[in-house]
């Protein structure tokens, strides 16, 4: 019988993992140069734009100095707070004044309060009950559209 245990012995087998190290660090500095450069790319098209704007403002300064006019709407609310406690002091007023809606119907605007007193005097307006009621003849209704 032959020994085949001796033949194997001599011969030195080695697995690998089967991971391409050199691969994946490869890989890794190209993705770190690649985002450098994107991070330095960015960084000068800022500058850029930046050097930009502040150049078209010096040109446009002398210009709109004198000129104190408001662009052309939407604009933009700069002030919130300052202008919603403008909009509720209106909103009082008109709710704790007298003053005319449209002075050519006569349209009155009564303080909320003077309101209230005159609806539990007066109460709300009511339709009579002997209102005739009106009926829809079948001639009057609206004909449906054949498509």
């Amino acid at each position: 019988m032959a020994d085949t245990n001796s033949q194997h012995a001599h011969t030195a087998h080695t697995e690998s993992d089967g991971v391409n190290y050199r691969g994946i660090v490869v890989f890794v500095v190209i993705l770190a140069i690649t985002t450098i450069v994107c991070e330095l790319i960015v960084v000068g098209t800022y500058k850029l734009f930046d050097r930009q704007s502040r150049s078209v403002a010096v040109e446009r300064a002398p210009l709109a100095a004198p000129s104190l006019t408001q662009p052309p709407a939407p604009n933009l609310l700069t002030d919130e707070p300052g202008n919603l406690q403008r909009f509720r002091a209106k909103e009082e007023q008109e709710l704790t004044t007298y003053g005319w809606v449209d002075k050519s119907t006569e349209t009155v605007r009564l303080p909320i309060e003077r309101a209230k007193q005159l609806v539990l005097e007066r109460g709300f307006p009511t339709r009579d009950a002997a209102a005739p009621r009106v009926e829809v003849k079948k001639a009057d209704a609206p004909k449906e559209v054949k498509k």
